[in-house]
């Protein structure tokens, strides 16, 4: 072979060679914008993956916070409660007032004006002793851990007060306590079978 031919040839394998390898960067374009697009789906799924933890975390937070609310509102609304407990604890009230208890008369529990789920307890301390017993028993009821209204008062002087001593006064008040029962299915119409309808 000559050199001419062997230089023919390899011009051509040359070029071949060049047309078949030569990329002129579109193949790396496309594969770097296929790259930028996955790039950005990432990022979108992150971010979206992150608001979802967000929520996530504000709504744990809230559960929490509303599970401490309901703990406490039923600390002081409790459910196993009646007018026999509401009674003794107005009863050791105003023995630790010094008042001379006359009696505690139990009224109907009533369903709540504000919620079906509450009963309202009322028990009528009649009593009597001074202004100062009264109002030292009054402020003891603030101090127990119970949701107490004192609904109705009176007040009235029993006799004539002499200077040197206290005059002695009558109370009548209607105490209220609430108590929590959760929501009972609905009442079975009568004559209803056990099993259903």
């Amino acid at each position: 072979m000559t050199p001419g031919r062997a230089l023919l040839i390899g011009l051509i394998a040359a070029a071949f060679y060049y047309m078949a390898m030569f990329d002129s960067g579109t193949k790396q374009a496309e594969a770097l914008a296929q790259s930028r697009i996955q790039v950005t789906e990432i990022q979108r799924q992150i971010k979206e993956n992150q608001n979802k933890l967000d929520r996530a975390a504000v709504y744990k937070k809230t559960a929490a916070e509303i599970g401490t609310t309901i703990h406490k509102l039923l600390s002081v609304i409790p459910e196993r409660f009646g007018t026999t407990d509401l009674k003794k604890i107005l009863s050791n009230e105003a023995k630790v007032a010094g008042t001379s208890l006359a009696s505690l008369s139990e009224g109907l529990p009533e369903t709540s004006s504000v919620s079906k789920e509450f009963d309202e307890l009322s028990v009528t301390i009649d009593m009597s002793g001074s202004f100062l017993q009264h109002m030292v028993f009054l402020s003891n009821l603030t101090k127990i851990n119970q949701i107490l209204i004192v609904r109705k008062i009176e007040l009235s002087q029993i006799g004539n007060a002499h200077a040197e001593e206290a005059a002695s006064v009558h109370m009548l008040a209607d105490i209220i306590a609430y108590r929590y029962h959760p929501a009972t299915p609905t009442a079975k119409a009568p004559g209803t079978p056990e099993g259903g309808g």
